[in-house]
């Protein structure tokens, strides 16, 4: 039963912070059902963990913290990517003049930027088409052939390494909005031009609308 329930938490952890598995669209039964069921999958391969005969219960609480660390680890790894995509959607909202109209996420509990609430969705789409949960499922097996049970290590090189992930949401925004980003710049560019050659021209009533209807054309293609 132990070797279960440490099991079931770093299956947990996954469910917690992975994309689309972690979603708040998707049932907590389900989530929870759908993680019961793979640790039951999981039990007859994985190892359980020697506590002795009578464990502390110290001791199981942070082996339970532990593992539920390493499933989180690997969601949040998964996760890094979909924040730059929002980062990206972002910074191009903001350049089309839609920074303002931002909806609510029921996903996150936030307010999140129209374009960027538009390119997750495609983006977690192409994640399930793709088989990306699949991929999320493969790395929770694999990573018990590289951590035991109760074998992660919270070491700087650790830390350095997450840092360095996080880092890493601000180049994947750029990278996946450069197009756009350029595009938009080009286009108030040359909006500002006009407006210094054409006083006459009502820069707000002429320039949103073109930003717009150009970047909606962008995107679609």
């Amino acid at each position: 039963f132990l070797g279960f329930v440490v099991i079931l938490a770093r299956v947990s952890g996954l469910f917690v912070a992975a994309p689309v598995l972690s979603s708040d669209n998707v049932p907590v039964q389900v989530k929870a059902a759908f993680a019961f069921i793979l640790s039951l999958v999981f039990f007859p391969v994985v190892a359980t963990p020697q506590v002795g005969a009578n464990p502390d219960p110290l001791s199981i609480a942070l082996l339970m913290g532990i593992e539920f660390a390493v499933g989180a680890l690997i969601g949040f790894t998964a996760q890094l990517l979909f924040t730059g995509i929002t980062l990206a959607g972002e910074v191009i909202g903001f350049q089309m003049g839609l920074g303002i109209a931002n909806v609510f996420d029921p996903a996150s509990d936030t307010q999140v930027p129209l374009i960027g609430q538009v390119q997750i969705t495609f983006a977690m789409l192409l994640f399930v088409i793709l088989d990306g949960h699949h991929l999320l499922v493969r790395a929770l097996v694999m990573s018990y052939r590289a951590i035991e049970p109760g074998g992660l290590q919270l070491t700087e090189p650790l830390f350095e390494h997450l840092m360095g992930l996080a880092a890493r949401i601000f180049v994947v925004g750029l990278q996946v909005g450069a197009p756009l980003i350029v595009a938009m710049m080009a286009a108030n560019f040359s909006i500002g031009l006009i407006a210094r050659s054409v006083p006459q021209v009502n820069v707000f009533v002429v320039g949103f609308p073109f930003t717009i209807a150009l970047g909606l054309l962008l995107l679609a293609s």
